[in-house]
C-alpha cells in the first residue's frame, strides 16, 4: 500500500480573549466604529455602574409621606389623581408654627386650570385640598419668602402675584410677573417676562406694595442676549442671560453696584437648567454642559455632547440634591430604539441626567418624561421628586436605584462600537462568552455576516456559553427588560481564522 503526501492547506486559528473592563467607565463619545477599542462602550442607559459592574440603575416610585409625627418610617404613597387632573408643577413650602416650635412643611401643585393644592409631608389621611383658585394663569415664577415676620409662598404670574401663608391667601395684581428673583443685601432684583432685556430692582422688601415708582432698572446693551435667571451665590448676584453671565456687586449705597461680564456662550443658555450645587452653579447650553464657581465656566460630561445636538432643550428641568445635579431634558440618540416614554412619540423630555458634582461621573435614566424637579431635604423627608408630562401627569415620583417607571421596568443597555477586535480584515469566530450575571439578561453579537442572541439565566455562579458567530467586524450588546441587573466579568473568546 502507498501512502501519498496530503497537501491540502488547512486553516490555522489563534485564541484570543476579550474582557470588558471597560464597564467601569461608561460611554465614550469622542470614538469612532472601528477606532475605539474593542471594549469601549458606545452606548448604555439605565444601568448604574460600579467598580466594572452594570447594576440596577434609576427609576421612580409613587412619593411616600409619612403618616404620623411618631414615626416618620411609616409613610403611604398619595392618590393625587382623585383631585387633580394634571400636576403641572411642584413646590417644598415651609413655615414656623411657634405653637410646637418647629416647621410645618408641605408641598405645593398647580394643575391645569392653574389651581393651588397643598399636601402636608406628614399625612394621615391622603389630605389633598385646595389652597387657591385666585391664580388666573400659570405661573413664571414661584419662590419662599418673608413677609411681615411670616412665611409665604409666592406665586408670581401675567395676572398678578399670589400670596399664600399659613392661613391666608391674597391677589396682587399690580406685581409684574417675575420669571425669576432674588433677595440680596436688603434688595430684592427680579426679572420680569414683560421685558427680559432690563433688570428691576426695589428696596421695598414688602412685595404687596410693589410701586413702579419705588423700583430702579438696569439695562444693558451688549449682545448677550435676554437675562434667564438670576443666582445668589458666593456673596453676589449673577445674572444668566441667554449667552452669557454676568457678576453684579453690592454696596452699601442703595444704588451702588458694580458690574462684570464673566462669560461669553456662543450657545443659548437654557434657564431651566441652571442650578446651584454646592460650590458651582451647573447648566446646560444647545451644546452641552458647563459648570461655573464664580469666576471661569469649564465644559463637563463632554462624552454626551453628541446627545444635545440639534435639539432645543427649553423645557428642560434641573435640581441639586445631595451633592448631585439632576437634569431631565431631551435627548437624541439614533440608535432606532424606543425606550419608555419615546414608544408614543409624543415627549417633551425622555432623559434624567444624575451628575456627581465632585467627579462629573453620571448615571442615565432614558425613557422618562419629567415636566419639573423638586429637591426635598428636611427631617420628614429627603428625596429627589418629579411631575411628569403626558402618561404619569397624575403622579409624583421619587428617584430609587429600583429599575423601573413606576410599575414598568426600564429597559437597560450596555452596548459596544463596532470592532474588527484587533485584527483588520481578517475573519473571525466568536466561539464562547463567559460572565457571571444575578439575574436574566441576554448578550447579541452582531457581525458584517449575521446576528445572534444568547440568554443567560440568573445565576450565582459563572456562566459559559459556546457560540458560533463568524465576520471581520463585531459589536457586543447586553440587554435585559427586567427591574433587576448585575452584570460581571464578562469574556469573549474568539479564533482568529487565517
Amino acid at each position: 500500500m502507498i501512502f501519498y503526501k496530503n497537501k491540502k492547506s488547512h486553516k490555522k486559528t489563534s485564541e484570543k480573549n476579550l474582557i470588558f473592563s471597560i464597564f467601569a467607565n461608561g460611554i465614550v463619545s469622542d470614538k469612532a466604529d472601528l477606532s475605539a477599542k474593542p471594549n469601549e462602550c458606545k452606548n448604555c442607559f439605565n444601568l448604574s455602574i460600579v467598580d466594572g459592574v452594570l447594576k440596577t440603575g434609576l427609576g421612580f416610585s409613587d412619593i411616600e409621606v409619612p403618616s404620623s409625627e411618631q414615626d416618620y418610617e411609616a409613610t403611604h404613597s398619595v392618590n393625587f389623581a382623585s383631585k387633580i387632573d394634571k400636576i403641572c408643577g411642584i413646590w417644598l413650602d415651609r413655615w414656623y408654627n411657634p405653637d410646637i416650635n418647629k416647621f410645618v412643611y408641605q408641598l405645593l401643585m398647580t394643575d391645569s386650570a392653574n389651581k393651588i393644592w397643598g399636601l402636608p409631608l406628614i399625612d394621615e389621611y391622603n389630605m389633598i385640598w385646595l389652597k387657591t383658585n385666585k391664580m388666573t394663569s400659570e405661573p413664571t415664577f414661584q419662590c419662599a419668602f418673608r413677609l411681615n415676620d411670616e412665611d409665604t409662598a409666592l406665586f408670581f404670574s401675567n395676572g398678578g402675584m399670589i400670596r399664600l401663608s399659613q392661613n391666608s391667601e391674597a391677589l396682587y395684581e399690580n406685581v409684574p410677573a417675575m420669571i425669576s428673583g432674588v433677595v440680596h443685601y436688603d434688595k430684592f432684583f427680579g426679572i420680569t417676562n414683560e421685558d427680559r432685556n432690563v433688570l428691576v430692582y426695589t428696596s421695598n422688601l414688602d412685595l404687596t406694595s410693589w410701586q413702579e415708582s419705588e423700583s430702579s432698572v438696569i439695562e444693558f446693551l451688549d449682545n448677550r442676549g435676554a437675562f434667564c435667571k438670576l443666582v445668589a451665590f458666593n456673596d453676589y448676584v449673577y445674572l444668566f442671560r441667554e449667552n452669557g453671565i454676568t457678576k453684579i456687586s453690592i454696596y452699601t449705597a442703595k444704588n451702588d453696584f458694580s458690574f462684570t461680564h464673566l462669560y461669553c456662550s456662543t450657545s443659548k443658555i437654557y434657564e431651566n437648567s441652571v442650578c446651584v450645587c454646592g460650590d458651582k452653579v451647573l447648566f446646560m447650553t444647545r451644546d452641552g454642559l458647563y459648570a461655573f464657581n464664580g469666576n471661569s465656566v469649564d465644559k463637563v460630561a463632554e462624552e454626551y455632547d453628541k446627545l444635545f445636538q440639534n435639539l432645543d432643550n427649553k423645557n428642560c428641568s434641573s435640581a441639586c440634591h445631595k451633592g448631585k445635579y439632576y437634569l431631565a431634558t431631551k435627548c437624541n440618540f439614533s440608535d432606532n430604539l424606543s425606550v419608555g416614554c419615546e414608544s408614543s412619540g409624543e415627549y417633551v423630555n425622555n432623559v434624567l441626567f444624575e451628575i456627581d458634582i465632585d467627579d462629573f461621573s453620571l448615571n442615565f435614566y432614558r425613557g422618562v418624561d419629567i415636566k419639573g424637579l423638586l429637591s426635598i431635604d428636611n427631617p420628614i423627608l429627603c428625596k429627589l421628586c418629579a411631575c411628569f408630562n403626558n402618561l404619569h401627569k397624575q403622579r409624583i415620583g421619587q428617584l430609587e436605584f429600583n429599575g423601573k417607571t413606576f410599575e414598568d421596568s426600564n429597559l437597560k443597555v450596555w452596548e459596544s462600537f463596532v470592532t474588527d477586535l484587533g485584527h483588520r480584515a481578517k475573519r473571525k469566530k466568536i466561539k464562547e462568552i463567559v460572565l457571571n450575571t444575578l439575574y436574566d439578561c441576554e448578550v447579541q453579537i452582531s457581525s458584517d455576516e449575521e446576528t445572534k442572541t444568547y440568554i443567560f439565566l440568573g445565576s450565582s455562579k459563572e456562566q459559559r456559553l459556546s457560540v458560533s458567530v463568524y465576520g471581520k467586524n463585531f459589536q457586543f450588546s447586553f440587554k435585559t427588560g427586567l427591574a433587576d441587573c448585575e452584570i460581571s466579568k464578562p469574556m469573549i473568546v474568539f479564533d482568529v481564522v487565517k
